[in-house]
């Protein structure tokens, strides 16, 4: 295998954008497993931060579409590579470790060909306590200064203008 193949990984064109990837987040309904409801919410309000999935762990993982284990949770997000994005990575990144580096860690997950859509994902085991990692970046929040106050809002209205603005350079 050649370093310029790829295994298991979904092909996208170069046209194909971390915005339309971002747009396509912010306009689909999401269920969110109890478990993991309050970190969805939190990380969602960080500056250039979206969820893109996520699993709070299930006893039985049979017709759920990409299911963690019982005591096991994930959450996939995207992180602007902007100042406040970086930011908001680094505060989920330091709140992981400062709860438990063995059982809860933050990583790259790139799906696709390319890296233009580099995603991240938290992912909790052995019993790790979502709730407790929720608290944890609302403290670093107050910390480092970082306000989640409206951002959520402040998001989805400024994704709809820039697909808005987008839609209409295409002709019908």
């Amino acid at each position: 295998m050649t370093s310029r193949e790829t295994r298991n990984r979904e092909k996208v064109t170069k046209e194909r954008t971390r915005e339309e990837l971002i747009y396509s987040v912010l306009s689909l309904p999401v269920e969110c497993d109890s478990r993991v409801k309050h970190l969805v919410e939190i990380i969602n309000d960080l500056p250039d931060v979206y969820t893109c999935s996520s699993c709070g762990g299930h006893p039985d993982g049979e017709n759920r579409e990409n299911p963690a284990p019982d005591g096991c949770f994930y959450i996939q997000f995207i992180a602007e590579p902007t100042e406040q994005g970086f930011m908001s990575l680094g505060i989920i990144d330091l709140a992981a470790r400062n709860l438990d580096p063995d059982s809860i860690m933050v990583r790259v997950l790139n799906t696709t060909d390319s890296p233009r859509l580099v995603m991240f994902h938290i992912l909790g085991r052995s019993g790790a306590d979502p709730d407790a990692m929720s608290e944890e970046i609302r403290d670093l929040c107050k910390e480092w200064g970082v306000s989640t106050k409206g951002i959520w809002d402040s998001k989805k209205k400024t994704r709809r203008k820039k697909a808005a603005k987008r839609i209409q350079r295409f002709p019908s």
